[in-house]
Formats: structure tokens, sequence, C-alpha cells
């Protein structure tokens, strides 16, 4: 394992630990996207799954996500998602929000963002940006 600087993130294994935490995010949004009752506004599910994907913007805004899955991958899985959500909506008598599936998929858009970016580059450069967002004074970090 090999050290090249002072910061936290520095290291091979501060960067292995970062990949096992995207890894994870991504993995368990996966998931929630696909579970059963994912979709559903009374269940828990979607609460996680939302918060996750807030987890993830965070890291993205500090160029902290060095690992995702492939961006096609993810994108398959939102329109099964939102017609399952809308379908729990009509089944149950309700209007569609309008405003929460606005958010929901600029949410799901933003997300595909982050996972063509992180893709993108090599992991040497992504290290590098990730040194030079950790260096900056803290008020300056996030974009």
């Amino acid at each position: 394992m090999g050290t090249w600087g002072n910061g936290n993130l520095e290291s091979d294994g501060a960067q292995d630990a970062l990949a096992r935490i995207c890894n994870d995010l991504f993995s368990c949004v996966i998931e929630l996207l696909q579970h059963p009752r994912g979709h559903e506004y009374d269940e828990g599910e979607i609460d996680e799954l939302f918060v996750r994907i807030e987890m993830i913007f965070a890291l993205g805004d500090r160029g902290m996500i060095i690992s995702t899955p492939e961006p096609e991958g993810l994108k398959r899985l939102f329109e099964p998602y939102l017609q399952r959500w809308a379908g729990y909506h009509r089944k149950a008598g309700h209007d569609l929000p309008a405003q929460r599936l606005e958010i929901m998929e600029q949410s799901f858009a933003r997300l595909l963002t982050i996972a063509g970016d992180s893709s993108e580059g090599s992991f040497t450069h992504r290290i590098e940006l990730v040194a030079e967002i950790m260096s900056r004074p803290k008020e300056q970090q996030a974009p």
C-alpha cells in the first residue's frame, strides 16, 4: 500500500475504503430500486432509497465517488421504478404528486451524471481531483 500525501484520502488504503463505501451505497440503491415495496410512499424503503442517493450526492460534491456501476445499468432501473411508483398512487386513488415526481426524476438524472462522470478518466486523475478538493479550505470544497 502506498501513501502519496498527508491528506486523509491520499493513500491506497483510504482509496480502497472509499471504493467499498461507494460500491455499498450504489449496491443498496440498486437493491432498493428493485425492492418489491421500494416504490411505496408509505414504506421505509423509499425513504432509505432517497437518503442513500443524497449520500451519493454529498460524496459526489466532494469528488469522492471513485466507483460506480455502469450508468446504463442504473438507467434501466429508473423507468420501471417510476411506473411502479405511479401505479401505487393510482391504485390508492391518489393523484400523482407532480412535484415529487419531478424531484425523483431530477435525482435519478443527477445520479446518472455522477455515475458517468466517475467512470470517465483514469484512477490517477480521480485521485488528483480528490486530493485537490480536499486541500481546499473547507468553505471552498463543495461546488
